[in-house]
């Protein structure tokens, strides 16, 4: 059984580290496209601390795997990786450095590493998590196997340990208090130990939501504050300057107030406790608008809001800015190309329940082909670049740690509406 344990807990291991090297392997697309933009050398340092991450990742990979396909597939998608940094990754930056943007832009263009991203990257992790999942299941089977023998020979055992204990229990038929005693205690050692194993996995699972949550939530606002950095730079006239210096300014404060949050929110965590308080539904909107002022800018969004039929809510705060956030940037990220993005916030009543109606006019979501992997964890489905999947999957957790869900609606090329009750 123990063996099997440390399979399936290899086995995860694994998986995670595939995910993160899909998950890297687009922020290091991401890092080589920002720097041809910006020619911000902090984009290189990004990339090679990314590079690092892949490099860690393939190196426990290349440890941990044994079976020989497996490592056939290791072997393929180290290729794919490598092979990519070196004939992509480090020919642009040499040509943004020599020859400047044009030249680095018109590469880019023909040489564009989106199919990596959304196929080929994703196929080769996907063929060793089928051939780990195949050894697994042989283990399984093999340790079932041995389960059942070791069980009849438990039974043998039990039933002579058994007719020694009924004899024990004749012989010292004085000592039948102490024996329950012992029992009782046992019980007790048991029933502790079972509460100890039931506190570390929900405390494993509520460090691994705030993880998620962490680094999404602070991508965005981090992002946005770059972006501000630049339109500050390229500014030319003093009063386009002290504008984008206060959109910097707000979105400075609230991302220290989001990281003090987040570590108030791990405190309350560990208390197996989540705070709620009476919020505003308008505060947390504006909020959520100033940190999203520079995409809004760049992409001309119209981003609007009717609280009138609830404007306050009790609830936990990070899960409320959260939801706003992720939805907000959802809505911004995948905007029509063809028209100015409209974006409205509305709050209803459902039942017995509050709800937040959020709809767009971008470009819609084929939910007979995607309905059902919508919410999952690092599921994507337009073949944006700075898509990870993570936002949807962290609210509908949120939401569902609280008694709430989510819904949506779709129209192809058209728009969204998502639908969420709080509780």
């Amino acid at each position: 059984m123990k063996a099997t344990q440390d399979a399936i807990s290899s086995t995860n291991r694994i998986i995670y580290e595939l995910e993160q090297i899909n998950s890297d392997y687009k922020d290091l697309s991401i890092s080589v496209r920002s720097y041809v933009i910006t020619g911000d050398s902090m984009e290189l340092r990004h990339r090679e601390s990314t590079k690092s991450r892949i490099d860690s990742s393939i190196d426990f990979l290349e440890n941990t795997l044994v079976d020989s396909l497996s490592s056939a597939y290791l072997d393929a998608l180290t290729r794919a990786l490598s092979t990519r940094n070196e004939t992509f990754g480090e020919v642009i930056i040499k040509l943004r450095k020599e020859k400047g943007f044009q030249d680095a832009q018109a590469f880019y263009s023909e040489n564009d590493d989106q199919e990596l991203i959304v196929r080929d990257i994703p196929n080769l992790t996907q063929n060793i998590k089928d051939r780990l999942a195949v050894l697994l299941d042989e283990r399984i089977k093999l340790s079932e196997t041995n389960a059942q023998k070791t069980v009849y020979i438990i039974v043998l055992g039990t039933l002579i340990y058994l007719g020694l204990v009924f004899f024990v229990i004749f012989i010292f038929i004085q000592d039948r208090k102490k024996i329950r005693l012992h029992l009782n205690e046992i019980e007790q050692k048991k029933a502790e130990l079972q509460a100890l194993t039931n506190q570390l996995q929900s405390h494993n699972a509520r460090l691994l939501n705030f993880s998620h949550l962490t680094s999404h939530n602070l991508r965005s606002p981090v992002n946005n504050l770059n972006s501000l950095l630049q339109l500050y730079q390229e500014a030319e006239e003093p009063s386009e300057k002290d504008m984008f210096f206060g959109h910097i300014e707000r979105v400075t404060r609230h991302l220290t107030e989001t990281l003090n949050e987040l570590m108030e929110a791990l405190k309350i965590q560990e208390e197996n406790a989540i705070e709620r308080e009476w919020l505003n539904f308008e505060e947390i909107f504006q909020k959520t608008i100033e940190t999203f002022s520079a995409d809004i800018l760049m992409s001309g969004a119209l981003v609007t809001r009717d609280f009138t039929e609830v404007k306050k809510v009790e609830y936990n705060r990070s899960y409320l800015e959260s939801i706003m956030l992720n939805l907000l940037s959802n809505a911004i990220k995948y905007k029509a190309s063809d028209r100015v993005p409209r974006i409205h916030f509305e709050t209803f009543i459902s039942g017995g329940s509050i709800g937040l109606k959020v709809r767009d006019n971008g470009q819609g979501i084929d939910l007979e082909k995607y309905g059902e992997k919508l919410f999952g964890l690092n599921n994507t489905f337009h073949g944006h670049a700075e898509g990870r999947g993570v936002g949807l999957y962290l609210v509908k957790t949120q939401l569902a740690s609280q008694g709430g869900s989510i819904s949506v609606k779709s129209k192809v090329g058209a728009w969204t509406e998502f639908r969420v009750l709080l509780f």
